[in-house]
């Protein structure tokens, strides 16, 4: 996948933003910086969260509908592209940090990303060091 030929981000210096015209006005945004695994982490958590049932189904759309089809847009890049750096940033609402922190407290989808090989902690830890002004 081409950096040029994104729909959900666009990719400046070492970032991948949010596109305007998927900006919720009035929203607070800021950028994570992770590393790539980390971001495939993050990736992985909401594709299970998604998974999950029970899930409130406000937060099954949004994670549908908007998140998700950002997120894997950003995986086939890091999966594509090998030239980007380890470190990254990532672009990220309020309402996208409660949206994976209500994945991320979860005791079984923690156990299932331990299972393959992320580190749910590492990965709470950055998101709860966001500060939104």
């Amino acid at each position: 996948m081409s950096l040029k030929n994104l729909k959900y981000n666009y990719y400046e210096g070492d970032i991948f933003f949010i596109t305007k015209d998927q900006k919720i006005e009035g929203m607070l945004y800021v950028v994570a910086r992770m590393n790539k695994h980390q971001l495939k982490g993050i990736v992985e958590c909401v594709d299970l969260t998604v998974a999950a049932y029970p899930i409130p189904r406000n937060l099954r759309e949004r994670l549908e509908n908007i998140l998700l089809p950002r997120l894997y847009e950003i995986k086939d890049v890091l999966d594509t592209d090998k030239s980007l750096p380890n470190d990254l940033g990532i672009e990220l609402s309020k309402l996208n940090q409660e949206d994976i922190f209500y994945g991320l407290d979860s005791t079984s989808i923690q156990k299932l990303l331990i299972e393959r090989g992320y580190e749910p902690e590492d990965i709470k830890n950055i998101l709860s060091k966001i500060q939104f002004k």
